[in-house]
């Protein structure tokens, strides 16, 4: 049949539309459910949607990797990730934290996970070496970071030093035997900071991919990668009870507590990192990472991950640092996003400042919050504040790191 891919896209995008009218999304209330608005979203998205899968299509024909495209994408995923953090629709709007918090931003880090995961494969091809040089870089990089952030976390604690003295006169340890103890566990804390969750909230990120690689290089030297991208799914399943922790049954939460009660979080290279970082490896060892209609299936993610936000939203969750629908539609977001045109000659420093922003802002945020007490009640001037200073600040490290290479920064 001549126009087979386009009756199949306009019939995804019409079911999908149908779905929204169903979910209530699309009411007659906002006029956005009546038959002739839906209509043409139908006919709109369908033709975006053609011309998409077109583009991708043609660029895979001509087997035409854009791989600057990942550079965006990144860029675009460390601005999410900063937006996320500032939390800034907290207590302005609903929907917009709904969006922000539990549905867009949460693609991010699994994307950088993957993202590592599938350049480690194609360059450990021409060097057999290339996860241990990798983490070898990035241990003096991740610890720099953490030292710069010890300051910041002094800083925090002498702000909340009322609670923390508080806290401190509750315990009925005699103060010669109390000194002591807190000088042996300072350090101890320490170095299970650095390992597990990262001095600061955001570096968690860096020991789970330090972890995730090590795990990764053993396993691949003796048994199937296969194997461990369906193991560290079954661990993944486990991170996310985190998420869907209200739907358990009860007596499975009552064990699950003794995890939580000791370990805080699933957010960690064995429920989280190993298994983005391991399925981006295997992308990157397959020979074509084509996949069908995989516009239309990246659509069809989204709407699934729109949905499984919104179902999540009013139930009880210990966190949603994992959804489950991020596991296709990162998959596919990766395919479409390099298989995708891009005839832009743009000089912008994509990759670096990506890295440095989400090095720097949490920093930012700290000091702006300090200054600016009441800028929570301005949720979009505290964000272009933020941005502002830390692309000043990463252009700054940027140019400093170009005229000294060896600064480890």
């Amino acid at each position: 049949m001549k126009y087979r891919n386009e009756i199949v896209i306009t019939l995804i995008i019409t079911i999908l539309v149908l779905f929204l009218r169903w979910m209530n999304i699309l009411q007659l209330e906002n006029n956005l459910g009546k038959p002739l608005i839906m209509m043409c979203l139908i006919i709109i998205c369908s033709f975006i949607s053609i011309l998409f899968q077109n583009n991708i299509d043609k660029n895979h024909n001509n087997d035409n990797l854009n791989y600057k495209n990942i550079d965006i994408l990144k860029y675009i995923c460390a601005i999410l990730i900063i937006i996320l953090h500032l939390r800034p629709f907290q207590n302005f709007s609903d929907e917009l934290d709904l969006a922000f918090n539990n549905i867009i931003t949460r693609i991010c880090v699994p994307m950088f996970f993957l993202i590592t995961g599938y350049f480690v494969a194609k360059k450990e091809k021409d060097n057999p070496n290339y996860i241990k040089n990798y983490i070898k870089k990035t241990i003096p990089l991740y610890l720099v970071w953490s030292a710069i952030y010890i300051p910041v976390i002094v800083g925090y604690a002498l702000l909340n030093i009322s609670t923390i003295n508080s806290y401190l006169s509750s315990i009925t340890i005699p103060l010669y035997f109390l000194i002591p103890l807190i000088i042996v566990i300072i350090p101890i804390a320490l170095i299970i900071a650095l390992i597990y969750t990262g001095v600061y909230y955001h570096l968690w990120y860096f020991p789970a991919l330090i972890c995730s690689l090590i795990v990764l290089s053993k396993w691949k030297k003796k048994f199937n990668i296969k194997i461990l991208l369906a193991i560290s799914f079954v661990l993944l399943l486990f991170g996310a009870t985190e998420t869907y922790y209200g739907v358990l049954p009860f007596n499975m939460q009552r064990l699950l507590s003794f995890y939580y009660n000791i370990f805080f979080t699933t957010r960690n290279f064995l429920f989280f990192g190993l298994f983005y970082v391991v399925l981006g490896y295997f992308m990157g060892s397959k020979k074509d990472l084509y996949s069908k209609y995989c516009f239309e299936k990246l659509v069809i993610c989204i709407f699934f991950l729109i949905f499984e936000a919104v179902i999540l939203h009013d139930m009880h969750r210990l966190n949603s640092n994992i959804l489950l629908s991020c596991v296709p539609l990162t998959y596919y977001l990766f395919i479409s996003t390099i298989y995708f045109s891009n005839n832009l000659k743009m000089s912008f420093q994509f990759r670096d400042l990506s890295k440095y922003y989400y090095f720097i802002h949490p920093m930012i945020i700290f000091i702006i919050s300090i200054m600016f007490k009441n800028i929570i009640n301005y949720p979009y001037l505290s964000i272009l504040i933020v941005l502002i200073i830390t692309h000043i600040i990463s252009i700054i490290i940027i140019k400093l790191k170009k005229k000294n290479k060896k600064l480890i920064i």
